[in-house]
């Protein structure tokens, strides 16, 4: 039968399991099926002109606002690109040392995720176009000034906010809002095609914005005290504002997601009284809330400090939240990270240490589907106390890059225990909890966003009696589980690939890598990319 004589009712069907870009193809095909819409179910929103203007005209659209079920807003910023410039840069046509060198790093990035595989992805071949494509360093910098200029004058002006507030009205089937510093990604590779990434020129070689301040263990997390301070979460606190005002009342999910980014929403945030926290309760307390993902920034602090976790007013927050939720998940920036302080109080217990459920009331969430728990500080008998609180609703719990504070500790010891304490075994098999353990890739070289989980061997483990997980009784812990494990990147979901084909190599030798996995499959590709690195000076990219 010829496409163009089915039944309308049959061509929406069909359309319905295409993606938009299936569709535009479609749609240029015939006038027959130019009217078939776009799906359309989420909409971005950033200090971006470009962004805002496309976010009002989906607003305005009478088919496709109905559609939207999610926004994200993109916190990511330009930064200030003519700090300390004095006017040399523009004479001497030479982009400041900060911006060369962000550019050049942006390429070893590129090399350093690869350079991890014995094998070849076809992804990367259109990343090495781009590479060879990049334009000057110079004009790359005055191209980022513009932006940034776009930026600033959002931000003075506040149309973000407008728009985002109209869209609120304009949005009936709204569920969502997610907010990340993440969008753009790493180096031709963003993690949202949101209309602002796609106008970038191809090769565009740049400073990456992140927005929202990152730390490491050794990096102090900002106050959340002062109007300047709190504008870091400029998109979270409108957020929040407008919820708390009944707008919008459609919407039931609240999502911090940093992608596995060192960063999030300041934990200072639950020192002190403020009108932004009277405001996240109110969220919290929807009829209907059912989910919400809360990042936090935690670096630096005091060992005997951790005062934002041990106030108690984390948990009367959350014990706030509504009946119905379903899904929570909890994230820090520490996890098992080198320089992470164990030292020990009088009754032998790491300063660190603030028991889990004095801080997550999950007596209160009797209709809990999904836990989560990532890059915190823990002892083994808490988690298992809290996995034994869990309601019987529960089916999915993820337990990723956590620090075992306690000497004997581990992933090995706690999937032990977690196999001969609970009872989770003696349910029916679709009503037991699926496991989703994360370990870093290593400990000492960090590629953010890409990891090792365990999943279904967890689940062999845990209910039919599969092998251990960590044999190594001299590092239980070890991101190297002896049996399966599959590396997953949130920058490049092409790779999904099980660890196996990630050999051991020096992480200090990334050109020595790739030129191992040049060889040992003889691809040009790999070359290529080798040759980019190879002219990196001739970019004047040197400080």
């Amino acid at each position: 039968m010829v496409l163009t004589r089915l039944p309308k009712e049959l061509l929406d069907a069909i359309s319905r399991c295409l993606t938009g870009k299936d569709i535009k193809s479609l749609r240029l095909a015939s006038k027959l099926f130019s009217d078939i819409p776009l799906p359309l179910s989420r909409v971005f929103i950033s200090a971006n002109p470009i962004d805002i203007e496309v976010f009002r005209s989906i607003a305005d659209h009478e088919t496709y606002r109905h559609g939207v079920k999610e926004i994200i807003w993109d916190e990511a910023r330009f930064g200030n690109p003519r700090s300390g410039c004095e006017g040399y840069e523009l004479e001497s046509r030479e982009a400041p040392c900060e911006y060369r060198h962000a550019c050049k790093e942006n390429m070893h990035e590129i090399l350093n995720r690869r350079a991890m595989y014995a094998i070849h992805f076809p992804f990367e071949k259109a990343i090495d176009e781009q590479v060879k494509a990049q334009m000057p360093v110079f004009e790359s910098w005055l191209l980022y000034c513009e932006y940034a200029d776009q930026q600033n004058e959002v931000l003075e002006n506040g149309s973000d906010i407008k728009a985002f507030e109209y869209g609120l009205e304009r949005f009936p089937a709204l569920e969502r809002i997610t907010l990340t510093p993440a969008a753009h990604g790493i180096l031709f590779n963003p993690l949202y095609k949101t209309p602002m990434l796609r106008s970038l020129p191809y090769g565009f070689n740049y400073n990456i914005p992140r927005g929202w301040p990152g730390t490491y263990s050794y990096a102090r997390c900002e106050p959340w005290e002062t109007e300047a301070e709190k504008e870091q979460w400029r998109g979270f606190r409108e957020v929040i504002r407008c919820l708390a005002d009944n707008k919008a009342l459609s919407v039931k999910e609240l999502v911090l997601d940093v992608h596995q980014l060192p960063t999030g929403l300041t934990c200072h945030f639950f020192d002190h009284a403020c009108p932004e926290y009277d405001q996240l309760v109110a969220v919290l307390r929807r009829p209907g809330f059912r989910r919400f993902d809360l990042a936090l920034t935690a670096g630096g602090q005091p060992s005997s400090d951790w005062e934002s976790f041990r106030n108690g007013r984390m948990r009367r927050a959350l014990a706030e939240a509504s009946e119905d939720l379903e899904h929570f998940h909890l994230r820090t920036d520490q996890g098992d990270l080198p320089g992470v302080n164990r030292e020990l109080d009088n009754n032998g217990i790491s300063y660190h240490f603030t028991p889990l459920l004095d801080i997550l009331p999950i007596e209160r969430w009797p209709k809990l589907r999904h836990f989560g728990l990532s890059k915190f500080l823990v002892r083994q008998d808490d988690v298992m106390s809290l996995l034994k609180a869990l309601p019987v609703t529960i089916r999915t719990v993820e337990l990723s890059f956590l620090c075992f504070l306690n000497d004997g500790d581990s992933y090995k010891a706690l999937l032990d225990e977690m196999r001969d304490s609970l009872d989770w075994h003696t349910r029916d098999a679709a009503l037991r909890p699926k496991v989703k353990i994360g370990l870093d890739v290593s400990r000492f070289a960090v590629v953010h966003g890409r990891a090792i989980w365990l999943e279904r061997e967890v689940d062999s483990f845990l209910y039919e009696g599969g092998p251990c997980l960590f044999p190594r009784e001299d590092r239980p812990d070890d991101a190297k589980p002896g049996d399966g494990g599959t590396i997953r990147d949130e920058f490049q979901p092409e790779i999904d690939s099980p660890w196996a084909d990630c050999p051991i190599w020096d992480y200090n030798d990334e050109q020595g890598r790739l030129r191992a996995r040049a060889e040992k499959g003889g691809n040009p590709d790999v070359q290529a990319a080798l040759d980019a690195l190879d002219a990196l000076d001739a970019l004047d990219y040197e400080d």
